[in-house]
């Protein structure tokens, strides 16, 4: 196999050193301006990750053991890397909304800044520069950037896998391979599961990379590495687990209370196998606006399964602008390497970043349980590392025919993405934007193709070549950029992240609705932990609440433990109604709430819980913690579907079995 010639890439496409770093700083500096502006509207992000991580500054016991609540009852339902970063972050400035939101920004541009390393490694600095722009301004990047969800971390843990894996292969060096396997193991730690689809993409370009070794030791060398992922991914699992269930929390989302079924079942299995559907988002994950169900979208996405499902325009929207010239680049690299004008390098990238692409297309394409569209994030830097790969190679062999057929698709496929969003009336920002892209984007892939079939105009010169590029990529970019820009000036739903150009024709007067529904929120959750503080003793809890949707927005905001009794969705078998008598004999508990917000419909478990409440409990009189506030109509969500989550009238009972006293007046 030939070797460097994506050396001739550097040396034509490459600009001078100093250019390079300027604009890969530009670069840095749009990405960061896109995940910062207005960050704070995003308040804590998801509040169920937000407490957990309040809880576990707490003490070591819950930072170890991942705990939801102040008092280590059950613990979240991820692994705890990512969220360890939360807390380290809380740490340092403190326990606020920014602190939750800034490692998925850090870590975001870390990425942009490993694609960057990564490509230019093998195909040069152009290409690198590109798939650095390219991620920067891919929508669902942008989103889940912009939260405390774990999807950022998760990308960036991969991509250091990547450089270090990339790195064995340049140098034949075991401990690369070695060191990239535990970044994966690492990953497992963030996000379970999904850290384990890039596994077989850098199965397959490690046996057949271009070594000096025989296949059996390459087996061997990979053997090692995979028991080392295994040992790095399971090490914390199994230390959770084999510490007794009393001295240790729950673990949430489980039957059995093991964190590895967590990860084999609830993050696992149950993921991919099953029907696609799932809880829906109550948006403001808020206990005590229990009276009008917020207007927002659903907390998951219920494309049916198939080859086509990230093809539909909303799901291609957030990552796959450029997909296009993706695939592209990868039926480039076929040709080249056919015609042996393809490098070692240039091959092994090409294959782990379309194995990258590949391996997540399909699972995500055929994931029957529980399946969110932030997910698509892990998808962002394949397709940005491909297309920016494809341009600059095209544009280094700037006679091509190529070049301005692969705009020329990318054109359409934009126009496809964007009819269904767009205002098309003449007066509307949005039709004006998406004509004028599809239109600069024909005209310069029309000029560029001058060149490329042997018709150069009396003009023609490097110069204008350029510039017809430059529009062509502006062209393409507008539309992910608007996308993009979606999340960053209309707060979006922070449970599940997601561009939506929608949002920014959404009325003046639903935003304004939103905030009052928020106040409203607030009014009711201060009202309620004003009478718990007042008529609380020594209980361990000051509360007891179905499901950690009521709990999680007041320990954001008191730090108090509030016992989430059937953890994330109420539906844990943690208690029993006689372990709930017991918490109330053994004053550990008096207060608890039942019904209010819910995602999905209560079970038998919990139906017993509340039976056994309702016939030993006392019912406070709702007044006494529950304002009344005019409850409004609920405005549709911007995807058009009404927002709908399962809401049952709460009530407040007494449990204590001698009130004494302090029995609050009823």
């Amino acid at each position: 196999m030939p070797v460097a010639t994506h050396h001739d890439v550097a040396v034509a496409a490459a600009p001078g050193a100093w250019r390079s770093r300027l604009a890969l700083g530009a670069i840095l500096l749009l990405a960061g301006l896109l995940r910062t502006l207005w960050l704070s509207q995003n308040g804590y992000g998801r509040t169920y990750y937000a407490a957990g991580v309040r809880s576990m500054l707490e003490s070591w016991h819950n930072f170890f053991f991942n705990a939801f609540d102040p008092a280590g009852f059950v613990s979240l339902d991820k692994p705890p890397v990512a969220l360890w970063l939360q807390v380290a972050s809380a740490k340092v400035v403190g326990f606020n909304g920014i602190a939750m939101l800034l490692p998925q920004v850090l870590e975001g541009l870390i990425a942009i800044v490993l694609v960057y390393a990564l490509v230019r490694r093998s195909f040069g600095e152009l290409a690198g520069l590109l798939a650095a722009l390219f991620l920067a301004l891919t929508p669902i990047s942008v989103a889940v950037d912009r939260s405390n969800n774990t999807d950022s971390c998760l990308v960036m843990v991969l991509l250091v896998a990547v450089w270090a894996f990339m790195r064995a292969l340049e140098t034949g060096r075991t401990g690369y391979l070695l060191a990239s396997m535990a970044c994966v193991g690492l990953g497992f730690n963030v996000k379970m599961g999904a850290a384990l689809v890039l596994v077989p993409a850098m199965a397959a370009t490690y046996l057949v990379a271009p070594q000096p070794r025989a296949w059996l030791r390459k087996i061997g060398s990979f053997g090692a590495g995979g028991g080392l992922l295994i040992i790095v991914a399971l090490s914390w699992a199994a230390v959770y687990d084999l510490v007794p269930a009393a001295s240790r929390p729950y673990v949430g989302s489980t039957t059995h209370n093991s964190m590895l079924e967590l990860a084999l079942l609830h993050n696992g299995l149950a993921r991919f196998v099953g029907p696609a559907r799932g809880p829906e988002a109550a948006g403001s994950e808020d206990p005590v606006s229990i009276a009008e169900p917020p207007a927002r979208p659903r907390l998951w996405d219920d494309t049916p399964v198939g080859v086509l499902r990230l093809l539909r325009p909303y799901q291609a929207a957030q990552v796959g602008w450029l997909l296009p010239l993706a695939l592209a680049s990868l039926l480039l690299g076929a040709v080249r390497h056919r015609q042996g004008r393809l490098s070692a390098s240039e091959g092994c990238a090409l294959m782990l970043w379309g194995g990258w692409l590949l391996g997540y297309w399909i699972v995500f394409s055929y994931a029957g349980g529980v399946f969110h569209t932030y997910y698509l994030a892990a998808l962002a830097p394949p397709v940005a590392a491909l297309a920016g790969i494809a341009v600059a190679h095209l544009w280094v062999q700037s006679r091509s025919r190529l070049l301005p057929l692969s705009i020329v698709l990318a054109v359409a496929w934009m126009a496809w993405l964007s009819a269904g969003y767009v205002e098309w009336r003449p007066q509307h920002w949005s039709a004006w934007l998406c004509a004028g892209a599809i239109s600069i984007g024909l005209v310069a892939g029309l000029c560029l193709s001058w060149s490329a079939w042997g018709k150069p105009p009396p003009w023609r010169g490097r110069l204008i070549e350029q510039a017809a590029l430059a529009s062509a990529l502006a062209a393409l970019l507008a539309m992910p950029a608007a996308w993009s820009l979606s999340v960053v000036l209309v707060r979006p739903n922070v449970a599940a992240p997601s561009a939506n150009l929608a949002a920014l024709m959404r009325p003046a007067a639903e935003a304004s609705e939103q905030a009052a529904r928020a106040k409203r929120a607030e009014q009711r959750r201060g009202k309620l932990v004003a009478f718990l503080r007042a008529h609380h003793g020594n209980e361990r809890y000051i509360l007891g609440v179905p499901n950690a949707l009521q709990a999680a927005p007041i320990i954001v905001a008191t730090g108090v433990a509030v016992m989430a009794m059937g953890g994330y969705l109420g539906r844990d078998p943690i208690l029993t109604p006689a372990d709930l008598q017991r918490l109330a004999e053994q004053g550990e508990l008096r207060f608890v709430m039942i019904g209010g917000a819910s995602l999905v419909q209560a079970d038998a478990h919990q139906q017993a819980i509340a039976q056994w409440v309702r016939a030993n409990g006392r019912l406070v009189d709702r007044s006494l913690w529950f304002p009344a506030l005019r409850r409004s109509t609920p405005a549709a969500t911007t995807t058009g579907v009404p927002a709908r989550f399962i809401v049952e009238r709460a009530e407040l009972y007494d449990i204590r079995p001698s009130p004494g006293s302090a029995e609050p007046p009823r």
